[in-house]
């Protein structure tokens, strides 16, 4: 089995969210018993994912009190630029070091077990997991060019009109790096922050791809929701967790 690191990117202010996200990190609003990074812990366990990194900023403490007491394998890793430097920065602070492949997590999502199962389906593959339309609003649109019998990724982008040809779906946030693709971020990520300081996790990913193939796997009824404000928490407490939930108690792994 090859060892893989999950890193969540957990570093952002949560501005969307209003008071609520002046007073929790995204990460770790709940729905269910327990925090979202927590039940995306318990998840990649039964993968065999163990001893999460988690990038913090934002209201780092609480992540701090969180390692401490329920996540005690965890690795905090600060982002001391959380608030001047964006999403790419706090990645490359989680790569720091990093030699072997990880999974990269939004701190932010919920997800059933079938996108962890996805995501890591050829561990000599990179992959950035795909679903079909969810209609929750933000969505990021990705579209993918066959290479050697595989949709690879191409771009990203929140405008669904960017490309003449349709998108291949939506960007779920879990994406699976190659010891080759982490080798490639890390060169090319310093450079990108330097030009942008604000850039972006997922214009690494494209960049990436430039480099080398990332398979876009889609799962086209996934149960899985992002929250960046109150109503995508309400959506995604109504509408998603409970399919959530159904599968999580009926997948093997999680049984197990």
């Amino acid at each position: 089995m090859v060892d893989i690191t999950a890193i969540f990117l957990a570093a952002g202010r949560g501005m969307r969210m209003g008071e609520r996200g002046r007073m929790i990190p995204k990460g770790l609003l709940s729905i269910g018993k327990v925090t979202f990074v927590e039940e995306a812990a318990s998840t990649l366990r039964a993968h065999g994912i163990s001893a999460p990194r988690i990038v913090t900023g934002h209201l780092a403490d609480q992540y701090a009190t969180l390692a401490s007491e329920r996540l005690p394998d965890a690795e905090l890793r600060h982002n001391p630029d959380f608030a001047t430097k964006g999403s790419l920065h706090s990645l490359l602070v989680g790569l720091r070091g990093q030699t072997g492949p990880c999974l990269l997590l939004e701190s932010d999502l919920i997800f059933e077990p079938r996108a962890v199962t996805a995501a890591i389906a050829d561990p000599s593959q990179a992959a950035l997991l795909v679903s079909g339309a969810t209609g929750a609003g933000d969505e990021v649109y990705v579209w993918a060019d066959e290479k050697a019998g595989r949709n690879c990724l191409r771009d990203m982008s929140k405008d669904a009109a960017r490309w003449p040809d349709r998108h291949h779906g939506e960007l779920v946030g879990l994406t699976y790096l190659t010891e080759r693709a982490v080798a490639h971020l890390n060169a090319i990520g310093a450079a990108m922050v330097a030009q942008d300081p604000m850039a972006d996790y997922e214009s690494g990913i494209v960049a990436l791809a430039g480099e080398e193939p990332v398979a876009c796997p889609r799962i086209d009824d996934l149960a899985w929701a992002e929250v960046d404000n109150e109503a995508m928490l309400e959506r995604a407490a109504t509408l998603v967790y409970p399919r959530i939930d159904a599968a999580r108690r009926a997948h093997p792994l999680m049984r197990a």
